[in-house]
């Protein structure tokens, strides 16, 4: 079995999404849990409304490739279309595979670790918050560490979790 971890996002109908994301995720990965859900500014389309973003991390039996082709298929039973003209514009859901294990390399559109892993506030306190020891194969650093270094600019609980 390989660890994976897995960052999902919606701004389209969220409340919708997320939940039957979850559940389906559960089905799919062994030992799944899930970080809170934090609500953050969007990146790279600002015109647009914030994410729901959460980790999730598992294990799978399945290969590298088989995994992405669930992943996305996932991602098309909620909907997802994928807009050349507009790559980070809003949507119903999105479904990045951030680590496999600890495999490195290019994989046809896929870059294993993610490059969102180690730049952004919105993936990283999530992962952090769901596998804080788990440590970044090229940096070799924490998640935790790399989520303490980026700070949490732009990325707060959902108001319905920091109440929970």
């Amino acid at each position: 079995m390989t660890p994976v971890l897995l960052l999902l996002g919606s701004n389209i109908k969220p409340h919708l999404h997320i939940p039957a994301a979850k559940k389906e995720l559960q089905e799919l990965l062994a030992h799944c849990r899930f970080s809170r859900t934090y609500l953050t500014e969007p990146v790279g389309d600002s015109h647009q409304p914030p994410f729901w973003n959460l980790a999730a991390c598992g294990y799978t039996a399945l290969s590298l490739a088989e995994l992405q082709k669930e992943l996305a298929q996932l991602e098309q039973r909620h909907g997802r279309l994928r807009d050349p003209n507009r790559p980070c514009g809003p949507r119903t859901l999105d479904v990045d595979l951030l680590l496999y294990g600890q495999t490195v390399g290019r994989f046809g559109s896929l870059e294993l670790p993610a490059p969102l892993l180690a730049k952004e506030a919105f993936v990283l306190i999530p992962a952090a918050e769901v596998a804080p020891h788990w440590s970044h194969p090229v940096l070799g650093k924490s998640l935790a560490r790399l989520a303490r270094e980026i700070g949490s600019t732009g990325v707060q609980l959902l108001p319905e979790e920091a109440n929970a």
